[in-house]
């Protein structure tokens, strides 16, 4: 699993999202996956629960900020992060995403649902996509983030292209 996975569960009003371990460009295909799923099916309100979240890399960041833009009839979903630590709301302030997602500061617990465990995708190009697209997401939050991962988005489209992989996906 490379370090972490993420649990699911549909609720009446909300859809939940438990993060476990890191939360990686290694292992955050499936749940982009699973978010856009959702939001394709109208759900408008995703809860992401960061208790037992131990880091997370700016590609996550970056499926959490494609999920807060994305648009469908004119709306954008609501993301809530719940159970958020100190050095993970600063992780998500350096990037600005407490700009497009709400961070609750009190303590939250979870409705009792099944929540079920996603599976991780091992399509290495799909992999690559989402990678991509997740610091598209990111540089478009602000100036500082489009200077910080240009370069890393410029090396990845080469690669990309190198694998015979469009730039976006």
């Amino acid at each position: 699993m490379q370090g972490g996975y993420y649990e699911v569960a549909t609720g009446t009003r909300a859809v939940y999202v438990r993060v476990h371990g890191l939360a990686t460009m290694s292992n955050c295909l499936c749940l982009r996956t699973f978010m856009e799923g959702l939001l394709a099916e109208g759900r408008s309100f995703i809860v992401v629960d960061l208790a037992d979240c131990t880091g997370m890399d700016s590609t996550f960041m970056g499926v959490l900020a494609g999920a807060a833009t994305y648009e469908q009839n004119d709306k954008t979903p609501g993301i809530a992060a719940v159970n958020v630590s100190e050095p993970l709301l600063q992780l998500l302030k350096n990037v600005g995403l407490t700009e497009l997602i709400f961070v609750e500061s009190e303590p939250f617990e979870t409705p009792a649902l099944e929540f079920v465990r996603l599976e991780e995708q091992r399509g290495e190009k799909e992999r690559l996509a989402c990678v991509h697209a997740a610091h598209e997401h990111l540089m478009k939050i602000n100036d500082r983030n489009e200077e910080i991962f240009r370069p890393f988005v410029a090396a990845l489209e080469l690669e990309m292209r190198q694998r015979g992989m469009k730039g976006t996906d």
